[in-house]
């Protein structure tokens, strides 16, 4: 449930893009050297073979960022990180709309959509 749950909030109240400011772009750029690097690569892991999600989670034990992939619901989330963006990536979620052809449209949808100020807030709420 928490995956959807933080899902759908990242696509609520209309677009609004990463403000270059916030100290989450700044992770990103300090761990990726660019965001468009970091966006690249979670893109690739978000097209990985079968169903589940892609996320982007903080981890407090290294202080870093971390793209992962996990099949299931409930399992493969990484012990301890907490999930900034979830991507879902389950055939429910895009085959209607974009056949299973279209994952990549999905995906470049997907974040021509975000609100960026909705994973800000849960990235603040993880590094507390």
């Amino acid at each position: 449930m928490r995956n959807h749950e933080i899902y759908f909030s990242s696509l609520a109240e209309g677009c609004k893009a990463l403000d270059e400011d916030s100290e989450l772009y700044k992770k990103i750029v300090t761990q990726w050297g660019s965001y468009a690097k970091w966006l690249e690569l979670f893109k690739q892991t978000a097209k990985t073979r079968g169903v589940g999600w892609a996320i982007l989670s903080y981890d407090p034990s290294s202080e870093e960022l971390l793209n992962s992939w996990t099949d299931e619901q409930h399992l493969g989330q990484l012990n301890g990180a907490m999930p900034v963006l979830m991507l879902d990536m389950w055939e429910h979620s895009f085959v209607a709309d974009y056949q299973p052809s279209g994952k990549g449209q999905y995906i470049d949808d997907f974040f021509e959509n975000l609100n960026w100020s909705s994973v800000e807030n849960n990235y603040n709420q993880a590094v507390k």
